[in-house]
């Protein structure tokens, strides 16, 4: 069985990395369900920014959604080998949004 893909992570908007296609996930967390609003399946958009790889040059853009996240990053890893970037990372409203499912996140929050 394969391995679940591994990814870092972080929980802060201001937060970019240069080199990565960035996954930014969002949905109802437990603040807005503790308020009484219904539950919603997370959904994801897809960034990077402006790069030179070994694939070309690319400016800065992204694939918005909303996706479903497991296609969010399938579709981000496919643009990583595309375009050349060096990974694929996340951007979550909070963490406990993240699914095991999806994959491994890092230990420590930050890019």
């Amino acid at each position: 069985m394969p391995s679940l893909p591994f990814y870092q992570w972080t929980v802060d908007d201001e937060e970019i990395a240069e080199d990565a296609i960035m996954v930014g996930i969002g949905g109802i967390d437990i603040h807005m369900l503790a308020v009484g609003l219904a539950y919603v399946e997370p959904t994801a958009s897809i960034y990077w920014c402006a790069r030179l790889t070994g694939r070309g040059v690319f400016e800065a853009g992204g694939e918005m959604g909303p996706w479903s996240v497991p296609d969010a990053l399938d579709s981000a890893h496919a643009l990583r080998i595309l375009m050349g970037y060096d990974r694929v990372v996340v951007t979550m409203a909070e963490v406990g949004i993240w699914r095991d499912a999806w994959g491994r996140l890092a230990d420590q929050e930050g890019y």
